[in-house]
């Protein structure tokens, strides 16, 4: 059984979703909608019964996902949500994940969180946080938002390179259907091997404003449409044009 994004346009590219149990990258620029898609991808596994869980290493999630149910009311309130932003001092003015969770909006922050330093950022420690959590929850989808943070923040590129492979292969040895970001201003050659799948978010400026295009480079092991399809981001949702 595949894992929709209940985006019809991109499920009918991805020859009806991604295969369950794999892990994928979702590329593209600043500003292209990777977080939204990624979102709407949770979104239709909460709508299932499934599930779901959000890993936030670039930006607060109180912040993120606030701003998706405002702009698109999407019920996000089954959805459990990890803080593994690399330091509380880039964002010391942001609301806390339990501020959101008071309103009613998330109900489920992470429990563990406290169980592992702030302020590193390390593959193994984002591990033992999810370990953590698995004593409670089984995840079917996962979204790590995103791995360019990762990148940035490692010294040591050997190191960094071990942690990704392990990142790979560790979302697929709990049972979890993985979708991860990540800027295409970075090299991603490695990552594009370990991949199961690589979707990519083109956003093009022309004379009439911004256009959004969405492609499939790679989908191990599934028939795809290789063209790249326009797409449209409004209040009503996401559109892919067949």
């Amino acid at each position: 059984m595949k894992k929709k994004f209940g985006i019809t346009g991109l499920d009918k590219m991805l020859d009806g979703g991604l295969r369950e149990k794999n892990t994928y990258l979702l590329v593209g620029p600043t500003g292209s909608g990777k977080t939204i898609v990624a979102a709407r991808f949770l979104l239709e596994g909460l709508n299932n019964g499934e599930n779901c869980l959000y890993i936030a290493v670039d930006k607060p999630p109180s912040i993120v996902l606030q701003n998706i149910i405002l702009g698109f009311g999407w019920n996000l309130s089954k959805l459990r949500v990890m803080d593994a932003v690399p330091s509380e001092t880039l964002y010391s003015t942001a609301p806390s994940v339990r501020d959101i969770t008071a309103k009613g909006e998330i109900s489920a922050a992470h429990k563990a969180e406290k169980s592992v330093e702030r302020g590193g950022l390390s593959v193994e420690g984002l591990i033992i946080k999810i370990l953590n959590d698995l004593k409670e929850w089984k995840y079917d989808r996962v979204v790590l938002d995103s791995l360019t943070v990762f990148k940035k923040f490692a010294i040591d590129e050997a190191y960094m390179m071990q942690g990704i492979h392990r990142l790979f292969t560790f979302f697929p040895s709990i049972g979890a259907t993985t979708l991860i970001t990540a800027s295409d201003e970075i090299d991603l050659r490695g990552e594009t091997l370990l991949s199961s799948g690589v979707i990519k978010i083109e956003k093009n400026l022309t004379s009439s404003g911004y256009e959004r295009y969405i492609r499939i480079l790679k989908l191990r092991g599934s028939d795809y449409d290789p063209k790249p399809k326009r797409m449209y981001i409004t209040e009503d949702g996401i559109f892919v044009l067949r």
